[in-house]
């Protein structure tokens, strides 16, 4: 029977998979509807089976098994928009569980939407019929944990390079994570932001009140003042605050191995253990006129308020910004050109410090160290001519800083803003697909710190099928037009001139030849105007897939379309 079931497998991936391109190429989703519109009607044709027999039949072409045949839409079928709208509350769709493929949707997902309904209701100002779509993802076992399920084989894929975070645009990668994330992971992530918090203001709260304590009073002396008490209470509680980050942390090392380093990865550990420091300084009252419980302090300040970054990643809508990646893309992106700056402040910097060495009393130049620190402030403030002039060879003194103020500040420092303005338009493009990136990140960390006996537990949330329903984008009466909302002004004249008689004129007599001419004429510009509309929004879509593509593959040669002065479609004629 397996044997059965994996020639089935084979043959599928034969049909299917034809010239299509490998899994290393990108798959760019650039909306949720788009992806969702592609979906295929043909449960009953594909058989049954798992990410890991994706993975032996044919692992040239799993992810593009997922993108073409990993959902498949059972149907269409009616429901009060309020009824829907209450149950997504604010999704693109609503997933649920069963232990079956193919259901009787239309029954099943209306007793799930009463469910849902009821436990939020939605004043939608009035209800009407809307199409729903019901699609269920072909994959069994999709949802299970670590590397029986779809999520934890993408990641670990994904940080080993072999393919691109769009991947979790996917329809079927979308509806693993809205379901897990629904379940059980979006209450999870609730509780460590909570958390989170807790740790943040009570370390923030430990550090106000700590400036002005005695360091020469014991721990039991300490805790006799109230202020004792308050800074002892607020790190205990920051500690316990932050085990939970702990386990999740050894958890995901325990799952991802080398995997797991990375830039971020070590920057949570290193705030951890400065924590554990702080803490174990101040109790043991250790080395407390050093100045190093200080300095730990302080480099505490500043990582606690990078772990935002995250929260900030996950639960941010559509347009979520996270500016520490982002940064951390630009630095790398200009890595070269900020290499020939620093190369450049560092020429200067060694020739101020040979031309001032007869000018000891100025500090500034007084060795190379000093120079290159002046440079950089030379380099953001100007620089202090005074200086110069005051110099035992003030000619060379003011040739070099004009040079070096016409270099640096004129041209290199104002190239480098358009460069990293380039560079973060770049890092800041598909933010969507980040964060759903990110989603999987914190659902795969979660899965792998549950011990396995209680994930065997928790049947409801690993369902063998996850379905999904979504009102069809068609049937949806939003008003929406392109661009500004000026095409509806131009509907609205075409409307109120077409919708009867002027009051005060005569209702059977004949319009004169020039009254005709002039209604003609009023009704082409609306036209005309509608369908300049309409290409404006065409050729913003294909810009849009055009940047999508040229950042993927950055070797293609340029768009026509992305030139600073583009081609107008409409000719003079056409106007």
């Amino acid at each position: 029977m397996q044997e059965l079931l994996n020639d089935k497998v084979t043959d599928v991936f034969s049909a299917s998979m034809d010239d299509e391109p490998s899994d290393n190429e990108p798959l760019l989703v650039a909306d949720d509807h788009g992806a969702w519109d592609d979906v295929e009607i043909a449960a009953a044709q594909l058989p049954a089976v798992t990410v890991q027999q994706l993975i032996q039949q044919n692992p040239d072409h799993v992810i593009q098994f997922i993108a073409k045949k990993g959902v498949v839409k059972l149907g269409e079928f009616k429901v009060q928009d309020s009824v829907m709208l209450a149950a997504m509350d604010g999704r693109p769709f609503v997933t649920m569980g069963s232990d079956y493929r193919e259901i009787d949707f239309e029954h099943v997902w209306s007793a799930h939407l009463s469910k849902l309904a009821k436990r939020k209701s939605t004043d939608t100002g009035w209800s009407r019929q809307v199409s729903v779509e019901a699609f269920v993802v072909n994959i069994k076992n999709a949802a299970k944990p670590d590397v029986e399920g779809l999520v934890n084989p993408l990641l670990h894929r994904y940080n080993a390079g072999g393919c691109h975070y769009s991947v979790f645009g996917l329809p079927a990668v979308q509806a693993v994570l809205e379901f897990k994330w629904e379940t059980f992971a979006g209450g999870w992530v609730r509780f460590e932001f909570m958390c989170f918090l807790t740790w943040l203001v009570a370390f923030s709260i430990f550090m106000l009140v700590f400036q002005d304590e005695d360091t020469s009073l014991s721990l039991a002396q300490l805790l006799v003042t109230p202020r004792g008490i308050i800074t002892v209470v607020c790190e205990c509680l920051a500690l316990a605050a932050m085990l939970p980050f702990v386990v999740i942390e050894l958890g995901s090392l325990q799952a991802y191995a080398g995997g797991w380093l990375s830039l971020w990865n070590a920057l949570d550990v290193l705030t951890y253990s400065l924590q554990a420091g702080i803490t174990a300084l101040h109790l043991g009252r250790i080395h407390l006129e050093s100045g190093w419980l200080s300095v730990l302090v302080a480099f505490q300040c500043v990582l606690l308020w990078f772990r935002l970054n995250y929260f900030s990643r996950v639960f941010g809508g559509s347009s979520s910004f996270s500016i520490i990646e982002s940064m951390q893309r630009v630095v790398v992106d200009i890595r070269m050109y900020l290499l020939y700056l620093l190369m450049m402040m560092w020429g200067f910097a060694c020739a101020y410090c040979v031309l001032f060495r007869r000018d000891q009393e100025h500090e500034q130049f007084s060795d190379v160290g000093h120079s290159m620190l002046t440079m950089f402030t030379y380099a953001l403030g100007g620089v202090d001519l005074d200086i110069m002039l005051g110099s035992s060879n003030p000619e060379a003194a003011i040739v070099l800083s004009l040079l070096y103020q016409f270099a640096m500040g004129t041209v290199l420092m104002s190239l480098l803003t358009g460069v990293m303005a380039q560079s973060m338009y770049k890092a800041t493009a598909h933010e969507d697909l980040k964060r759903l990136l990110s989603k999987a990140q914190a659902v795969d960390e979660l899965e792998s710190t549950i011990p396995s006996f209680i994930e065997k537990t928790m049947h409801k949330n690993y369902p063998a099928y996850v379905h999904v329903l979504r009102i069809d984008p068609l049937a949806m009466d939003d008003g929406a037009t392109g661009g500004d909302g000026s095409n509806l002004w131009h509907q609205q004249e075409e409307a109120s001139g077409q919708s009867g008689t002027p009051l005060g004129s005569q209702p059977m007599s004949m319009p004169s030849k020039g009254a005709a001419a002039g209604s003609g004429s009023g009704v082409a510009g609306g036209d005309v105007q509608a369908l300049m509309s309409e290409v404006q929004s065409l050729r913003q879509q294909v810009q849009t897939l055009a940047d999508l593509l040229h950042t993927a593959v950055p070797s293609l040669p340029p768009s026509p379309l992305s030139g600073r002065h583009s081609v107008s479609v409409y000719s003079d004629r056409d106007e």
